[in-house]
């Protein structure tokens, strides 16, 4: 089968997208290979596939390298297959090329479809927009204040502080 997905570049509002054609039994790293060469990068830097929620909140990680030795290496890009995290009831990943620039992407599952007999898959089969040049700044205003409070007082899960007074740490 084969998987029409919407790539989304996080711009500053400009529309910067790719539509790419990819069989659903392609691994992530293939994907990962498409949208390299698709948004013009060198393809030296690290990468993660995040699974999401209906909110499209970043969910589990699936890297390109297992950085962690303490973590199983079957959730890498290059052993999990498209179609094991894409589905019409799941339709959307967040991809991040580059920690340290920090380049987001969605991914949306557009339709599904039956490949066409003399096509190389994958393939962009339209493009939208120059990618930038720099990423767009990350704001973290939302993010709470580590002096905030986590629960309000009828919130809290764990009760009053387990009986623990904060004076006797050290």
């Amino acid at each position: 089968m084969l998987y029409k997905l919407r790539i989304f570049l996080e711009t500053n509002g400009d529309d910067v997208y790719r539509d790419i054609e990819i069989q659903d039994d392609a691994t992530l790293e293939d994907l990962h290979n498409v949208i390299v060469n698709s948004f013009d990068f060198d393809g030296t830097e690290m990468a993660s596939f995040y699974l999401t929620d209906e909110e499209l909140n970043q969910g589990f990680e699936i890297p390109l390298f297992n950085m962690d030795d303490s973590k199983p290496h079957n959730n890498l890009m290059s052993t999990t297959l498209i179609k094991d995290v894409i589905s019409e009831e799941s339709p959307n990943l967040l991809y991040v090329y580059d920690y340290l620039n920090m380049w987001r992407f969605l991914i949306n599952l557009m339709e599904t479809g039956e490949e066409a007999p003399g096509i190389e898959y994958p393939q962009v089969a339209f493009a939208q927009g120059i990618r930038p040049e720099d990423p767009p700044e990350i704001d973290f205003t939302d993010q709470p204040d580590e002096n905030d409070e986590l629960f309000g007082e009828d919130d809290n899960p764990f009760g009053e502080y387990f009986g623990y007074d904060d004076s006797e740490w050290n």
